[in-house]
C-alpha cells in the first residue's frame, strides 16, 4: 500500500501554516465502531506485547499506527509522521465528535497530489495524550482523510508533539520510547547530523548517497517521511536534472487517483543500485521518482523523501532537539521487496477501492481499471483481510484472483504479481 499525505500548505487569508501528513489505517474503539473490519480483526488477533517499561505500542504496516485520546475522553487511531507538524482529523471522524461546537474555517492545501485542495481548521485548542505523554495545540485540520486512505481513519499527529524530545522508534518489535535527553546511544548506532528544512524547525533533510545506475550517483538530502510507507521516492526536479526518463530504461508508471492532499500523482517505479546511510550500503533497493508539476514532490528544497519502507531496516532513535538521526541495522537491513501486487488498494468497511494501478502492468492487462470495486481476494473478503495480510499476499509470488464490481457487473479477474 503507497500512502503518501506530504507537506500540506495551508493557505488562510493572510497566513501561511506549514504541516504534513501522512497516511494511515485506523482501527478505533470497538464502542464507537470507527474502526475498519480489518482493523478489528487485527486488534482481536495481535498477542499481547512485552515492551520495555514506558514504552508506548504501535501496529507497523508501511505506517505507525497509534492509539490515541483526543480531549481527555475521545479515542483515536492516528498515525505519527515526523514530517506533519499539526493535528490532522478525518472531516467524518470530527463531524461526530467535534462538529456541534462550530469552529471550523476554510483553507486550502497542498501536499503530495498535483493540485490545491479545500479543508478546514479547528482553531480551539487541542488537548490529546499518547500514552502517558500529554500535547496541546492550537490547531488541527479536518478533511476528508478516508477517501485518501480508507474508512476508519481517525486522523494523524506529528512534529508539534516530538519537539526537543529524544525518541527512539523499534520497528521490528514495533514500540515508541521517549528517552531521557541525556541518555547515550547504545552501541552499534551510527549518528548522522541532519538538517532541518526551514526556520520553523519542524520538517528534517537528512544525508544519503544514492547510486541510481553504475553512471549516474550523488550525494542527497531527503526529507525524512515517516508518514510515507515507500522507502525513497526522489522529486521531479531531481529526476529532470538527472534526465532520469532517458538514464533508466525498466521503469513502471503508476497512476493514483488521490495520492494525497492535493489528489493524483504520477510515479515511476524503478531499482536503484543501491543507497548508503549511516554506514551501511543496501543494494538493488525498489525506488521511484515523481513526475508531478506541483505540491511536495515538486518541492526543489530537497532531492526526495524517505519513508518507513527504509526506516524499517534500522533501529531508529531521533534526536528532535540537536537534529540528529541515530541509526543500527536491524534484522531487516536486507530485506528485499521483489514482488509487487500492481495495484494500490484503498481499504473500505466491506471492499477495497482500486486508487492506484501500473500503467501497461498485469492487473490491467487483465481488464482491472481505476476506481473498480474490489469485493474479494483469492478468495478471501475483506473481513478476513487485514493490513498486515494484505501486505503479505502483495509481496508474495502467488498470482492474484479478484472479485470485482463495476457499476451492476461482477466479473473475476486473475493476474500475475509484477517482478519490482
Amino acid at each position: 500500500m503507497k500512502s503518501l499525505l506530504k507537506n500540506i500548505t495551508i493557505v488562510v487569508t493572510a497566513a501561511v501554516i506549514a504541516t504534513l501528513c501522512a497516511c494511515t489505517n485506523a482501527k478505533a474503539k470497538e464502542t464507537e465502531k470507527s474502526s475498519t473490519a480489518a482493523s478489528a480483526q487485527s486488534n482481536a488477533t495481535t498477542p499481547t506485547r512485552t515492551l520495555p517499561k514506558g514504552a508506548i505500542a504501535f501496529d507497523y504496516t508501511n505506517h505507525l499506527y497509534f492509539d490515541v485520546v483526543l480531549r481527555d475522553s475521545i479515542p483515536a487511531r492516528m498515525v505519527f509522521d515526523t514530517g506533519n507538524t499539526s493535528i490532522l482529523l478525518d472531516e467524518a471522524f470530527y463531524k461526530k465528535h467535534f462538529a456541534h461546537l462550530g469552529n471550523l474555517r476554510k483553507a486550502m492545501a497542498a501536499g503530495a497530489g498535483n493540485a490545491m485542495q479545500a479543508v478546514n481548521l479547528d482553531m480551539s485548542g487541542w488537548k490529546y495524550s499518547v500514552g502517558e505523554h500529554n500535547q496541546t495545540e492550537q490547531r488541527a485540520v479536518v478533511m476528508d482523510l478516508r477517501k485518501i486512505l480508507g474508512d476508519g481513519v481517525d486522523g494523524m499527529f506529528g512534529m508539534v508533539f516530538m519537539r526537543g524530545r529524544k525518541v527512539k522508534f523499534n520497528y521490528t518489535d514495533e514500540y515508541m520510547l521517549i528517552l531521557p535527553q541525556e541518555e547515550q546511544a547504545p552501541e552499534g548506532y551510527t549518528c548522522i547530523k541532519c538538517k532541518w528544512l526551514d526556520n520553523s524547525q519542524t520538517r528534517m533533510l537528512i544525508p544519503i548517497k544514492v547510486k541510481i545506475t553504475d553512471e549516474v550517483s550523488f550525494d542527497g538530502n531527503f526529507l525524512v517521511d515517516m508518514g510515507a510507507s515507500t522507502g525513497m521516492l526522489l522529486n521531479s526536479n531531481l529526476a529532470a536534472k538527472l534526465n532520469l526518463k532517458s538514464v533508466l530504461s525498466n521503469t513502471k508508471k503508476i497512476i493514483y487517483d488521490v495520492a494525497g492532499v492535493g489528489g493524483s500523482a504520477t510515479d515511476y517505479i524503478f531499482r536503484a543500485k543501491g543507497v548508503a546511510i549511516a554506514g551501511s550500503e543496501i543494494n538493488d533497493i525498489r525506488t521511484s521518482y515523481s513526475a508531478n508539476t506541483q505540491g511536495s514532490l515538486a518541492d526543489s528544497r530537497y532531492d526526495g523523501l524517505i519513508g518507513n519502507g527504509l526506516l524499517e531496516r534500522f533501529d531508529v532513535i531521533f534526536d528532535f532537539a540537536k537534529c540528529e538521526i541515530w541509526l543500527r541495522p536491524n534484522k531487516n537491513i536486507n530485506k528485499a521487496a521483489i514482488y509487487h501486487s500492481g495495484i494500490v488498494l484503498t481499504p473500505k468497511n466491506d471492499c477495497w477501492i482500486v486508487n492506484g494501478l501500473v500503467e501497461g502492468g498485469n492487473a490491467e492487462k487483465a481488464g482491472l481499471k481505476r476506481g473498480d470495486v474490489v469485493v474479494s481476494i483469492n478468495g478471501l473478503s475483506r473481513d478476513k483481510v487485514d493490513l498486515k495480510t494484505l501486505k503479505k499476499m502483495s509481496e508474495s509470488a502467488e498470482a492474484w484472483k479478484i472479485t470485482v464490481k463495476r457499476g451492476n457487473t461482477t466479473s473475476e479477474i486473475s493476474f500475475e504479481k509484477e517482478n519490482l
